[in-house]
């Protein structure tokens, strides 16, 4: 039974009953009532027709009846198709349509955002006191069924659903346990968006059927993060940098605030190693955790944990037990494309066969698309991703790198790096950047600053100033769009 999702939610059930399970505001759920309610859904689900293997889609926010709704999805032996709120209305008719959802749940906020592909339910109705059922097929189904459709960004083309089966999912959750050391007395602090994988594969499914509590924020604000983690005791907070940096430049931050927090984890984006040692000291009681993972893999893929980190600030750690992770066709410096392989590789993606076959290999590899490196004792550093690496004469930058860098300046608040087309070199390097307030900077003491830290090759030949980064709707910076610019300043 356990090794689908919803048969990991009805065994924390059982193990825990009375313990916290879900919190929203002043809205909290012990693991039996959270169960109970799932069963409530699963009922009302199977009176509507739905069947296992249909597609069910949930455009919410993060909170209480997302995460009872997603259970009696999978109750009902349906599949989840985790939809990106901040899609557009053409992306999201896009999502619903490829995947052929049956309905979608909806609450007052996202239903006018939603077109009318399908059914839209209401999630208020779905989740209202009532019967509970009694079957529920979502406990029957295989390990190697699809619980969960995750679309891709699409920062290129249309986005496309990667299939999280049950089997990676109890993998994943795993992981959870033996590597981030979930347990039944930890309280996590969901402010992951739960349409990507961190929020619902990770905290809501990996630390829920440890017995954790999962606490919501609807929406990040720096302010409401760190009042939620004194009122809610959190002991794990997972998150980007960004947010950890917001809560520690408050004059008015006090570690003391947070005696139940034991552990800060960072993933999605690069982590500036100027900052984790900062963060270390302000925190000198938690432990910092870097993990890289990816849709593809359903999370978590590797992890450097506490000191391991600070000894490798480079590095995004080891593969966790169970997954490997080696460089394709590497170059002299041991640099190529990253590859995974394990039970967290999903099953490709949902009507695309062309795609999957190009990123799932046959031998069990997923191609990640991004570059980096394994050193002799398995630790992995990212270097860049593959469509973003600049070559300016034949050399290799990695764009990952140049930024790393140039954040250090004390004058820059966000920065990207980008190459551009050069007649001469090929390609030249732009570094797009918001600066802190008050604060200037010119191209030549940008250049100047970092010549003590880049390859001469590696030092920006442009600079673009801006108010704020481009993103899509899963806050990835639009690389392309930059380098569409035409900058204001020149090159020297």
């Amino acid at each position: 039974m356990t090794a689908t999702v919803g048969g990991l939610m009805l065994a924390a059930a059982r193990r825990w009953p009375d313990r916290d399970s879900l919190v929203e505001d002043d809205t909290v759920l012990s693991h039996a009532e959270a169960a109970v309610a799932a069963r409530r859904v699963a009922a009302r689900l199977k009176a509507r027709g739905v069947r296992p293997g249909d597609r069910v889609a949930l455009a919410l926010p993060n909170g209480w009846r997302y995460a009872v709704a997603y259970g009696g999805v999978q109750l009902a032996g349906a599949v989840a198709v985790l939809v990106n709120t901040r899609f557009a209305e053409p992306e999201i008719a896009y999502v619903l349509t490829d995947c052929g959802a049956l309905a979608v749940i909806v609450d007052a906020g996202t239903a006018s955002r939603v077109p009318p592909v399908c059914p839209l339910w209401d999630v208020e109705e779905l989740t209202a006191p009532g019967d509970a059922a009694d079957e529920l097929p979502g406990l029957s189904v295989a390990g190697s069924d699809v619980a969960n459709i995750l679309y891709t960004s699409g920062t290129t083309g249309q986005p496309k659903g990667a299939m999280q089966t049950h089997a990676n999912i109890a993998f994943n959750t795993g992981t959870c346990g033996t590597v981030l050391g979930a347990t039944a007395g930890d309280r996590t602090l969901v402010i992951a968006p739960m349409f990507h994988a961190t929020g619902i594969v990770s905290q809501l499914v990996g630390f829920g059927a440890h017995g954790a509590a999962r606490v919501f924020q609807p929406r990040f604000t720096a302010a409401g993060m760190r009042e939620a983690l004194i009122e809610h005791r959190i002991t794990v907070f997972a998150g980007v940098t960004a947010m950890i940096h917001l809560m520690l430049a408050d004059p008015a931050f006090d570690p003391a605030e947070l005696p139940h927090l034991r552990m800060v984890c960072f993933g999605g984006s690069p982590v500036p190693e100027a900052f984790l040692a900062g963060a270390t000291a302000r925190l000198p009681g938690v432990t910092f955790a870097n993990i890289w993972g990816l849709t593809e893999a359903t999370s978590i893929v590797t992890c450097a944990i506490g000191r391991e980190w600070q000894e490798r600030p480079w590095s995004v750690g080891r593969p966790v037990p169970g997954l490997e992770v080696r460089v394709a066709e590497p170059d002299p410096d041991g640099v190529g494309e990253l590859w995974v392989r394990g039970p967290a590789v999903t099953a490709g993606y949902w009507g695309r066969p062309e795609a999957t076959a190009e990123t799932f290999r046959a031998d069990g590899w997923l191609r990640t698309g991004d570059i980096g490196q394994v050193d002799a004792s398995g630790y992995v550093r990212v270097l860049d991703r593959l469509k973003d690496m600049i070559i300016r004469g034949g050399e290799n930058i990695y764009s990952l790198e140049v930024e790393g860098a140039l954040a250090r300046h004390p004058a820059v608040a966000d920065v990207a790096v980008v190459g551009v087309a050069d007649e001469v070199m090929g390609e030249r390097v732009r570094a797009v950047v918001v600066l802190r307030p008050g604060r200037t900077l010119a191209l030549d003491e940008l250049r100047a600053w970092a010549a003590d830290r880049l390859a001469d090759y590696k030092l920006p030949v442009e600079l673009v100033r801006l108010d704020e980064l481009p993103r899509n709707p899963s806050g990835k910076i639009l690389k392309r769009r930059l380098a569409e610019i035409q900058p204001a300043g020149g090159r020297p």
